[in-house]
């Protein structure tokens, strides 16, 4: 009888691992798209025209409208002599390397799971892996929520930008507003699953460690 519950515990722990192979892997498509959406952008209206910066990996785009109108679209690598902004590109960059660093963690974990052996980690084992994938994931995902404002408000050079995300008006008739790319919100969702994908064995290494009731029955 001893059979049923160790063809139980390897169900658990298949259906386990397979669980944080597929939400790694989910983890892994988002950054990977995240790479090539734009990270950060600011908006800037004074009067009837309205322009868009967005910060990509290497290139800033900037759309122009007037009178609610696109009339221009203006891609600059970063080392254009007419880009200008120099400080937040770099922090950009620095961003996306950190998604890099963050996709390599991912693919080795996603990689370590595959194997038989990491089914039979001791918890601490996956504790330590799971810091791992925390740590890069929360200094990817904070870095540029600390180091944006700074740079920005250094290129600029009228105001100071108070965070990244939110909105001035610096002179009359002028309005800035800022915030998140649609790169920042995908490296969100990754970091999300990334995170729950590394930490689902250790949790459940855990409860497994928990000795289950036994039932005491009176004697006859």
């Amino acid at each position: 009888m001893r059979l049923v519950p160790r063809l139980r515990t390897k169900l658990q722990l298949f259906l386990l691992v397979e669980s944080s192979f597929f939400m790694i892997g989910l983890a892994i498509l988002f950054t990977l798209v995240s790479l090539v959406q734009p990270f950060w952008s600011f908006s800037r209206t004074v009067g009837v025209n309205h322009d868009i910066g967005s910060f990509g990996w290497v290139t800033f785009t900037a759309d122009h409208y007037s009178g609610g109108v696109w009339s221009l679209t203006t891609i600059l690598p970063y080392s254009s002599p007419a880009f200008s902004y120099s400080e937040t590109a770099r922090v950009a960059g620095n961003a996306y390397v950190l998604e890099v660093v963050y996709l390599v963690v991912l693919g080795l974990t996603l990689g370590l799971f595959r194997f038989e052996f990491s089914r039979k980690m001791p918890p601490a084992n996956l504790l330590i892996l799971s810091l791992v994938v925390l740590g890069v994931a929360l200094f990817a995902l904070f870095y540029p929520i600390v180091a944006i404002p700074g740079a920005a408000t250094t290129d600029i050079g009228t105001f100071t930008v108070g965070g990244f995300w939110g909105s001035a008006e610096p002179s009359s008739g002028m309005t800035w507003s800022w915030g998140p790319g649609l790169g920042w919100w995908l490296l969100l969702v990754g970091v999300v699953l990334g995170v729950g994908g590394a930490v689902l064995p250790y949790l459940k290494s855990l409860r497994a460690m928990v000795p289950s009731a036994t039932v005491m029955r009176p004697a006859p």
